[in-house]
């Protein structure tokens, strides 16, 4: 399998080189290839879920999640 797929538009090498230096990552050589593969399959999930049909009008969305203490009302 190729890591680069023109027709996708997605090059696991390019998004990695961007995104991990701003997430403040440090990926090593040796860890390279591991990620570019599981970004490559990442990407392959979410053109699934991005293309399953969806009926924009029974869209609900999801509570808000915040995470931490829950104050209890008195």
């Amino acid at each position: 399998m190729s890591q680069t797929d023109p027709a996708a538009g997605f090059d696991p090498a390019r998004h990695l080189d961007a995104i991990a230096p701003a997430l403040g990552l440090t990926i090593t050589d040796q860890q390279r290839p591991g990620v570019l593969q599981f970004l490559a399959i990442a990407q392959g999930m979410a053109a699934i879920v991005g293309a399953a049909p969806l009926d924009q009008d029974s869209l609900e969305l999801a509570g808000v999640f915040r995470p931490g203490v829950v104050e209890r009302a008195r």
